[in-house]
């Protein structure tokens, strides 16, 4: 069974699937070093950096459930100012990852975009029983998103994966449901 990627809105931001037109958005946030830090992928460097962002999006969102990879731009007053995806890793489980830029961390737009992939993933999938998520055990940023979105700390995986050619320890966060 197929589902199409909504358009979801909170308070302050929609989340929505990306756009041709969004490559000079995505090259704002995605270009600092600062955001590219902790991430798997290497700061953009040209607009070209930023569409084939938009082109692996294009290529791997999958709208199936139980193998959904649905990737949403965090958009605030038009512009977009990171990503948000959800995916299943297990058909009982979904994870989410995420990116935003510079300027807009600490007011809290992360966490409420998170909040709000959790609420839709529970309420839309009923299959799903466990929400989860990582990051480098260094980015304490990220680790206070998810447990705003009240994720507990599951553990760390020491050496655990290769982060632009060091191996990074990660830490484990995951979400029952209720």
């Amino acid at each position: 069974m197929q589902i199409d990627q909504p358009v979801l809105k909170t308070k302050r931001l929609v989340l929505r699937p990306y756009r041709a037109d969004d490559r000079d958005d995505i090259f704002d946030y995605a270009s600092s070093e600062d955001v590219a830090k902790y991430v798997l992928w290497p700061g953009h460097k040209t607009l070209e950096d930023s569409q084939k962002f938009l082109d692996f999006i294009a290529a791997s969102t999958r709208n199936e459930i139980g193998k959904l990879f649905l990737v949403f731009a965090i958009e605030l007053n038009g512009n977009v100012i990171g990503s948000v995806d959800y995916k299943n890793v297990f058909p009982h489980s979904a994870q989410i990852d995420y990116a935003l830029g510079r300027k807009y961390w600490g007011q809290g737009y992360m966490s409420e975009a998170a909040a709000c992939l959790r609420d839709w993933g529970f309420a839309t999938f009923p299959q799903v029983i466990r929400l989860q998520s990582y990051c480098d055990i260094r980015n304490v940023g990220s680790s206070r998103v998810m447990e705003k979105v009240g994720m507990l700390r599951e553990g760390i995986r020491r050496k655990y994966m290769l982060v632009k050619g060091e191996p990074i320890d990660i830490v484990e966060y995951g979400l029952l449901r209720a």
